[in-house]
């Protein structure tokens, strides 16, 4: 496996944090987040972390990955683990939680 994908999936994660940063010079000073608070930070951990877990998934899957889509899949894992979550039906959840 190439590891520079890994790292461009990691990257297209960060990115989609960048992009809300980059917003919040446009909010009131009292709406900005707080820089200095140590769990602002972790999003931008964990976004390139769900970005490398489906990138690999991918590759581990049989895909061929490049560059420009590993960047792709890195932005867009949050959304696709929150839409496979979302798919689970309701009677699966209701045994679990019971």
């Amino acid at each position: 496996m190439d590891s520079s994908l890994i790292f461009l999936a990691a990257f297209g994660g960060i990115a989609v944090q960048l992009i809300a940063l980059s917003e919040a010079h446009k909010l009131p000073a009292d709406q900005r987040p707080d820089f200095r608070d140590p769990l602002y930070w972790i999003a931008y951990i964990i976004m390139a972390g769900l970005g490398v877990v489906v990138a690999w998934a991918y590759i581990a899957s049989g895909f061929e990955l490049k560059g420009f889509l590993a960047i792709h899949v890195g932005a867009s894992a949050p959304l696709i683990l929150r839409t496979m979550a979302s798919l689970i039906p309701q009677t699966i959840k209701t045994e679990v939680g019971a």
